[in-house]
C-alpha cells in the first residue's frame, strides 16, 4: 500500500509540474529552485513525457547534489540515458560507464557496461574514416561479455562486435586496394597478402587474390631486365593458387589473360638468355 502511495504522491507531482512548466516561466522556477526533490521529481517527469532537452539541465544540477546519498544511482542512471535519448553518445557512454563502476554490484550495473559499449558502437564512424573508435567498441564489449558471460545481452553483443569487425575488415581491404589504385603496385600486392592472411574467410578474399595477380603483373612488366623473369614467375605463381581457389570465379578470364601475358614475356625472357 505504502509503494502505491508513493507512485501516487509522484506522480501527482509530476503532472503538476508538467502542467505548471506548460503555461511558461516555471520551468525556469524549477531550475532555481533550492528544493532537489521538486528539481528531481521535474526531470523525471520531463524525461519520461519525451522532454530530454529540459529534463538534461535538471538531472546534470542534480549530480553533486545526490552525491553518496540513495538517489545517486538514480540520478545517475536518468542523466546517462537522457545524454543517449539526445544522440549524445560519448557523454552518455562515459556515464553509463561511471554507472557500472561505482555501482558495480546493483542489478543495473550489467545494462550500463552495455550500453555503454553500445554508445562506443554507435559512436564509431564509417569504415573509411578512422577506426580507433571502432575498435574501443570492439574492447568494451568484450569486457562486458568477460563481465557477464551468461547475460541474455551476450548474443547482442557479439552481433555488433561482427558487425564492427566487418567494418575494420572491409577498411583494411580498402586501403590495400587503394595501393592499386594509386599505381604502388609492389605494396598493393603485399598489404592485399597480409590482408588475406589476417581475414583467411573474408568475402573480398576473391577480390584481393585476383587484384595480387594484377599487382604482380603490374610490378613485374615496369621491373628492370633482370629481375623480370623471377617477377613474372611470382605472377604465375599467384595464377595457379588463384585458379585453384577459385575455379569458378568472375575473375578467371581477366586472370587467364594475365597469366597467358606473364607466361609468354616470361619465354620471351628466357629465350634471351
Amino acid at each position: 500500500m505504502r509503494g502505491f502511495l508513493n507512485i501516487l504522491r509522484f506522480t501527482v507531482i509530476a503532472c503538476g509540474i508538467l502542467f505548471f512548466a506548460s503555461c511558461g516561466g516555471d520551468y525556469k522556477k524549477i531550475q532555481k529552485s533550492t528544493n532537489s526533490e521538486v528539481r528531481y521529481n521535474a526531470a523525471v517527469a520531463y524525461y519520461k513525457a519525451g522532454n530530454y532537452l529540459k529534463a538534461l539541465p535538471l538531472f546534470e544540477s542534480l549530480l553533486s547534489v545526490y552525491r553518496g546519498t540513495e538517489k545517486e544511482q538514480e540520478v545517475y542512471y536518468f542523466y546517462a540515458y537522457t545524454n543517449f535519448r539526445l544522440n549524445d553518445f560519448v557523454m552518455a557512454g562515459y556515464y553509463f560507464s561511471s554507472y557500472y563502476h561505482t555501482f558495480p554490484h546493483t542489478e543495473r550495473a550489467e545494462e550500463c557496461e552495455f550500453m555503454h559499449a553500445y554508445c562506443e558502437y554507435l559512436g564509431s564512424p564509417t569504415y573509411n574514416l578512422d577506426q580507433t573508435d571502432c575498435k574501443k567498441a570492439i574492447d568494451a564489449f568484450q569486457t562486458f561479455i568477460d563481465d557477464f558471460p551468461n547475460s541474455p545481452r551476450v548474443k547482442e553483443a557479439n552481433h555488433y562486435m561482427d558487425l564492427m569487425h566487418s567494418k575494420l575488415e572491409k577498411k583494411y581491404f580498402e586501403i590495400s586496394k587503394l595501393y592499386y589504385t594509386t599505381e604502388y603496385y609492389h605494396a598493393a600486392s603485399v598489404s592485399l597478402t597480409n590482408y588475406i592472411k589476417a581475414y583467411p574467410n573474408s568475402r573480398y578474399d576473391e577480390e584481393a587474390s585476383y587484384l595480387i595477380i594484377k599487382s604482380d603483373y603490374k610490378f613485374a612488366i615496369n621491373s628492370v631486365d633482370n629481375r623480370k623473369g623471377e617477377r613474372l614467375q611470382m605472377v604465375i605463381d599467384a595464377y595457379l593458387k588463384f585458379v585453384d581457389t577459385y575455379p569458378k570465379s568472375d575473375y578467371l578470364k581477366e586472370a587467364q589473360n594475365i597469366y597467358d601475358a606473364s607466361v609468354k614475356l616470361k619465354s620471351q625472357i628466357n629465350t634471351k638468355n
